[in-house]
């Protein structure tokens, strides 16, 4: 049988490829998964090109097809005069020694709805294991691993029997519980950038979920247009996820669609970049109909560019971090059902923000002032207002604060009388974040309006964190961005019994306007903060 090779040849001889084109002289006999003849020239021919080897065999035992590809970005060839289906495997060589299935693999055997799909493990021209995953019909697949001791001794007949019966023997069942398993990579202009940048990356990918298992940095000036990392780079990255066992992969930065799709196919992982992430957390804090119209407002403007096609980019989006929001119904959308959704989304928020200008001018005309609390997220602007509203002797019926970024997405608005004089209107809003793209600034406008119409606002620092001061830039570049910057501030100098440096702390309170160093998880006097309100607004 004259069977076809497709994919990466480059570099391999001619005679070498009739090497595996003979494969095919070679049946496997029906209780086999493979045959041992043709498994172990797979596994020569893969640490000989350093490359994963695909083939196609039947249920009978024939082998219909190979591709040859580097690393994940082996591609499944089509076999003439056949569709694909319900009994064939494929079986494929993973050339660094893992032999777990990855995302990719799983979502091949369901897309393509092949019988089985199986990964050889190879390192150093010898077999490290085998991991088979049996399709099963609206349930996960069934999946065993076989030790290159035992791998011959396997039934593959019988294991597929066993799909039949409520209670498969061998087999153990892959569920989708747990938490995800996320890689971070990023590009830096410095080294020593790396560990703070990269901290926060841990910490977004923490709240929203998942376990960080790893984590990758190149200069930025030797990162590429396409691919997000050099080529070096890219094969160390690969290298990485193998070793860790990764299921996500998380960037630092906004990726283009080219660099998120070739992302996909090197690593054969889901990738989520920074907007993606942070959306994803804004999705699970999103509490209010407004909240979450804005929630799916910014996931859609942010997914439409990676559209192509009939929408294959969002397959991506099957379960866990990054799948939060609008739900799969919605993702699956064309792009003109998808403009349509944007456009109906934007009405709905034109309404919300109507509706607020009548509940702001509502308030207006109470004639108390609006003091909003503006900063960088996880600063302590919740633990403010709850102090402030106890202190004032109102009952707080706000949330128990948490040590999670962008603990609160919607905005709340409470009345505090702090004393016989001063009566004030507070409003807690969203932390402001670095590299916070501007589409994501703009579809949060309702809730960030409350910014815009205050009087002053109190700016909530955490002066124990190691980048105060580049987070205090941030929060400044943003009110530039929603035309703030000139409004009356005062700073607070929050969470100070946790700074070990006096210096630094002056130096931070030097930078920054109408500075008051306080602690509020200790329990420190607002007296100051409420005089320096005080003197703002009747000056």
């Amino acid at each position: 049988m004259n069977m076809d090779i497709s994919g990466d040849l480059s570099g391999i001889r001619a005679s070498q490829v009739q090497e595996l084109k003979h494969l095919s002289e070679i049946k496997t006999e029906r209780s086999e998964l493979i045959h041992p003849e043709i498994l172990k020239e797979l596994i020569r021919l893969t640490q000989l090109w350093n490359r994963e080897i695909a083939i196609y065999v039947s249920r009978n035992g024939i082998l219909l097809a190979a591709a040859v590809g580097r690393h994940a970005t082996v591609a499944l060839p089509p076999i003439k005069g056949r569709s694909i289906g319900k009994h064939l495997r494929c079986i494929h060589t993973h050339p660094n020694g893992n032999y777990q299935l990855s995302p990719l693999d799983h979502s091949a055997l369901a897309s393509l709805q092949l019988e089985s799909m199986s990964s050889v493990g190879v390192h150093d021209g010898a077999l490290t294991g085998i991991q088979i995953a049996y399709r099963r019909m609206e349930r996960d697949p069934d999946i065993v691993d076989l030790s290159p001791q035992n791998w011959d001794t396997f039934d593959y007949l019988e294991g597929l029997s066993n799909l039949e019966e409520s209670s498969p023997r061998k087999l153990k069942t892959v569920t989708a519980q747990g938490k995800e398993r996320a890689f971070l990579i990023a590009l830096e202009e410095s080294e020593q950038e790396t560990n703070e940048d990269l901290l926060e990356l841990r910490e977004l990918a923490r709240t929203a979920g998942v376990n960080v298992v790893g984590q990758l940095v190149q200069l930025r000036r030797y990162g590429q247009t396409r691919s997000y990392f050099g080529s070096g780079k890219l094969e160390e990255l690969v290298h990485r996820l193998q070793e860790t066992e990764a299921n996500v992969l998380i960037c630092d930065d906004e990726l283009s669609p080219t660099q998120l799709r070739t992302l996909e196919m090197e690593t054969g992982l889901k990738v989520l970049d920074r907007t993606g992430l942070i959306l994803d957390i804004f999705a699970q804090r999103a509490q209010s109909r407004e909240g979450k119209l804005q929630v799916e407002l910014a996931q859609l403007k942010h997914l439409l560019p990676y559209l192509t096609g009939q929408g294959q980019a969002l397959s991506r989006l099957g379960a866990g971090v990054g799948s939060r929001g609008p739900g799969e119904t919605k993702l699956e959308l064309d792009r003109r059902r998808m403009r349509d959704r944007i456009n109906s989304l934007e009405k709905e928020l034109k309404l919300v923000l109507q509706h607020r200008d009548v509940q702001r001018r509502q308030r207006t005309r109470s004639g108390l002032p609006i003091i909003a609390l503006v900063g960088y997220t996880n600063t302590g602007k919740t633990t403010f207002m709850k102090l402030a509203m106890e202190r004032a002797g109102s009952r707080s019926d706000l949330p128990a604060g948490e040590n999670k970024l962008f603990a609160t997405l919607d905005p709340i608005v409470r009345s505090i009388k702090i004393d016989s004089t001063l009566e004030i209107l507070l409003s807690d809003t969203v932390g402001f974040i670095r590299k916070l793209p501007t589409q994501l600034l703009r579809a949060f406008i309702a809730t960030l309006e409350e910014v815009q119409q205050a009087d002053v606002l109190i700016h909530v620092v955490d002066a124990s964190h190691p980048q105060a001061l580049q987070h205090a830039e941030t929060v400044k570049e943003v009110l530039n961005q929603l035309g703030c910057a000139d409004k009356p501030m005062i700073t607070l100098l929050n969470k100070v019994d946790k700074v070990d440096d006096d210096d630094n702390l002056n130096e931070l309170a030097g930078y920054l306007p109408y500075p008051i160093k306080i602690s509020l998880t200790r329990g420190d006097s607002l007296r100051p903060v409420w005089q320096h309100i005080s003197s703002l607004l009747n000056s």
